[in-house]
């Protein structure tokens, strides 16, 4: 994808001017990395905000007994180390990798910050974009309260399509392979709950899976599986 391409319009790219987001770009240096590559480790120092312009990566912590918990994915047209970019005293707080090959334009911190600064729309999209993460982890905790596990994935899913599905025909197709145990990690689910909760949804054919896939076959159903009555986050469409 290019500065005149038609980026998502959930992500930064998408969510910018023609004039701003060709100066972000023109501000990064292209890169290109394959697949399992770390960008940004958790803990780490770091003056470099990633630009996705292909692939996607994953967003994972790690505890202190090394467990990983993914936090999210993010794809062509987001940006991601930001936090940890703009302010010099921060650390990473999460680990980036690659889960596809990916081109990226890093951009170093003094320019993003100049940017930022010349360019008052991009200091808004940022902004959203920083809050609208953490929206998502918000709904991930009170998800938690659930006790239905068919429930708490189908929300997981819909709001996985909506952010980084792409519409193929009459279903939607996540952008991503993500395993059970990542879409546990997300959902706050066992493994053994979210193999269930997979069949439940499959059987009533509103998914179907293959090997690391999944196909939306029918989303308006799977939204009123998720429960969310005539309250569902900003960012699913009806």
């Amino acid at each position: 994808m290019g500065a005149d391409s038609d980026w998502p319009s959930t992500t930064l790219l998408g969510s910018l001017s023609e004039r701003t987001r060709a100066a972000l770009l023109a501000a990064g240096s292209e890169i290109r990395y394959p697949r399992n590559h770390y960008l940004v480790r958790q803990d780490e120092e770091g003056d470099i905000a990633f630009l996705i312009m292909e692939g996607a990566v994953k967003v994972f912590v790690e505890t202190a007994s090394g467990t990983k918990s993914l936090l999210g994915i993010r794809v062509a047209g987001d940006m991601v180390g930001e936090m940890g970019a703009i302010d010099p005293e921060a650390r990473r707080s999460a680990t980036v990798q690659a889960a596809t090959a990916l081109v990226v334009r890093s951009v170093h911190r003094n320019r993003l910050r100049a940017l930022l600064t010349e360019y008052p729309d991009l200091g808004i999209e940022v902004s959203r974009m920083i809050s609208s993460r953490l929206r998502w982890a918000n709904r991930r905790r009170v998800d938690a309260t659930i006790k239905d596990g068919r429930v708490k994935l189908a929300r997981l899913l819909v709001e996985l399509a909506t952010y980084y599905g792409e519409r193929v025909g009459d279903h939607w197709e996540l952008r991503i392979q993500l395993t059970q145990h990542e879409l546990g990690y997300m959902a706050g689910l066992a493994n053994r709950t979210v193999e269930k909760a997979l069949a439940d949804l499959e059987q009533e054919q509103v998914i179907s899976k293959a090997y690391r896939r999944i196909r939306i076959t029918d989303l308006p159903r799977l939204s009123r599986i998720a429960g969310w009555g005539e309250n569902p986050p900003p960012c699913v469409v009806p």
